[in-house]
């Protein structure tokens, strides 16, 4: 066999090398790469405060900040349809990926592009909208069912089906963490594959007016570790604690993870300066656990979330829209004072809500204890676009679990965040 193939290189090699031979001599062709820097910064305050104790939680007021996001990336052209992007993560002092690929673009024949390295996987609306451009200051509690918002593969993606009608990103991605820079020394554990088709069922760009629907399904193999994945629900707030279950650290998933399914439905709404969105994402972790008999069985735990968000401009800006995810605010008002222009103002407001009743109803029965099983967050705020490049955001937080808030509002956490952000 090995002689059959080294038998058919040299016949190819010789081929190519007589006819090269016979041809006129060839002009080289020269490529010459583009790139443009880009980058942003975010830096911000947050205060907390909660009026009484929870369980072994004294009450709690304090303070921090933090630069929350230093993104420096190059992105270009090498040549017609071949892309590129570099983008690296520097806040916390440590260096990570985000977006690092390489991309085939405007594919002959079947159209979209064909993208190998790291991308943010296509698991929803607040997921796959940039976070220069979400209007609160964090994401929705539901995007914590996935670790990270980058992962290692492949993906293809075609947002311009059917005269721009549908859109279509499928992914498959490996199990690498970012911290060891997407490193994955075990392929045939499986990997991520994603799926997400989105359309713009109605859009009037005269007016700035636009309904969009989409849908997105998950099939996650997991490690072998038992205690390689918990859920972390944070209260749309960084630098506070995650949410848990009582005397655990995170919500623990029992058993050993195996594999995890899940389902989003996503809607947004753009007519001028009015924005909504929201989305419901179900989660099923397929774990292996022992019952009450001592015997193996495979058992699925549930996880739901969903949140509803609300924006006004109340000086005429609003929300752009762009492949499937909002993106960058499109301002009539630049802050100057000595034109009298102070920008442009938006009014924020979001619900969410994580619910995983199963998780802590199977650890009521083998502890004997009353656990957490929903959480919840109510904000408001405001964004100042001082240009479509830089804004101050001011979001206050109200958060808490089932077995707290909801009994005694004074355990509920109160969250103030302000973030100073500009983009380049």
């Amino acid at each position: 066999m090995k002689k059959l193939i080294f038998l058919m290189i040299a016949v190819l090699a010789f081929g190519y090398h007589t006819s090269y031979g016979q041809e006129e001599a060839k002009q080289v062709v020269k490529v010459k790469p583009s790139v443009a820097l880009h980058g942003r910064i975010m830096y911000d305050y947050e205060f907390f405060r909660r009026g009484a104790e929870v369980d072994t939680v004294e009450k709690l007021k304090e303070s921090g900040s933090e630069f929350r996001r230093v993104y420096l990336s190059g992105s270009g052209k090498i040549y017609k349809n071949i892309k590129y992007k570099a983008q690296l993560e520097f806040a916390g002092s440590k260096i990570g990926f985000r977006d690092l690929y390489i991309k085939f673009a405007k594919l002959p024949g079947i159209g979209g592009n064909f993208t190998v390295g790291s991308f943010a996987e296509a698991t929803g609306l607040d997921m796959m909208t940039s976070s220069k451009y979400i209007p609160m200051v964090e994401r929705a509690m539901m995007t914590s069912t996935q670790n990270f918002r980058w992962n290692s593969g492949i993906m293809y993606d075609n947002m311009g089906m059917f005269g721009g009608k549908l859109g279509l990103q499928l992914s498959y991605a490996h199990n690498g963490s970012h911290k060891g820079g997407f490193k994955d020394h075990d392929l045939g554990r499986g990997g991520h594959f994603v799926a997400r088709l989105t359309s713009p069922v109605y859009e009037n760009k005269d007016k700035h007016q636009l309904v969009h629907l989409g849908f997105n399904y998950e099939n996650r193999k997991r490690s072998k570790d038992p205690k390689a994945y918990d859920l972390k629900f944070r209260p749309e707030n960084h630098m506070g604690g995650h949410v848990h279950l009582k005397d655990q650290e995170y919500v623990g998933i029992p058993g050993l993870l195996k594999t995890q399914q899940d389902l989003g439905f996503e809607f947004a709404a753009v007519f001028g300066p009015l924005s909504f969105q929201s989305e419901y994402e179900i989660a099923g972790y397929n774990s292996q656990v022992e019952n009450e008999a001592g015997r193996k069985e495979d058992k699925t735990f549930n996880v739901n979330g969903f949140y509803v968000l609300a924006t006004y401009f109340v000086t005429g800006g609003h929300r752009g829209f762009k492949h499937g995810a909002f993106s960058r605010v499109h301002a009539y008002k630049n802050f100057c004072i000595k034109d009298g222009d102070w920008g442009e103002f938006e009014l924020t407001a979001r619900y969410s809500t994580m619910d995983y009743s199963s998780i802590a109803d199977y650890n009521d029965l083998f502890n004997g204890k009353d656990f957490y099983s929903k959480a919840q967050n109510i904000g408001f705020g405001f964004n100042w676009y001082l240009n479509n490049h830089t804004r101050i955001m001011y979001n206050h937080n109200i958060s808490g679990t089932n077995k707290d808030a909801d009994h005694d509002p004074k355990k509920a956490l109160h969250a103030d965040l302000i973030r100073l952000q500009v983009d380049f």
